[in-house]
């Protein structure tokens, strides 16, 4: 990645952008939580929402990977992450990708055809952490390791590719 250190932003370059672009056309076929993790699967390519990631519909937000502080610190799945991951659970899944947006924080927006918008926003400030905290995930795992891996730092961007 190429950093412009002027305005302190990472830029992806092409390689990396045609990847993040390969989910258009793509239907959300899973959907799960993990703590504070949305898993979303696009057939082979999986995004993991890591920092403030949400679902929102129709100028509602859903779920948000925040909803897991809500935890009753008993047992991991009674949060309202889970609790509203389980009521929208059907309306979320089914639609097809019809455009996806990074903007210069990379903060990424998936919009459906289903009207479900899917956001992962890098939460964590640049200065005020000396480590990179990862954001979100997508990745094509090709078995044992293998596979295309971009992870989006809140200080940096990373991408592996092995064919």
């Amino acid at each position: 990645m190429r950093r412009n250190t002027e305005e302190g932003i990472f830029r992806m370059d092409e390689r990396v952008m045609e990847f993040v672009n390969s989910l258009v056309g793509r239907q959300l076929i899973s959907l799960c939580c993990e703590a504070e993790i949305l898993d979303f699967g696009f057939g082979e390519l999986v995004l993991h929402g890591m920092g403030c990631s949400r679902i929102i519909k129709n100028n509602d937000i859903l779920v948000t990977t925040l909803d897991y502080q809500s935890w009753d610190q008993a047992e991991s799945t009674h949060n309202d992450e889970w609790f509203n991951l389980k009521r929208f659970h059907d309306e979320i899944l089914g639609g097809s990708v019809v455009s996806v947006r990074v903007s210069p924080w990379h903060d990424l927006c998936i919009l459906l055809d289903n009207g479900v918008m899917i956001e992962c926003l890098v939460a964590n400030a640049w200065p005020h952490y000396e480590e990179a905290l990862e954001q979100w995930v997508l990745f094509r795992p090709a078995g044992k390791g293998r596979g295309t891996f971009l992870t989006v730092y809140n200080k940096d961007v990373a991408f592996w590719e092995e064919t």
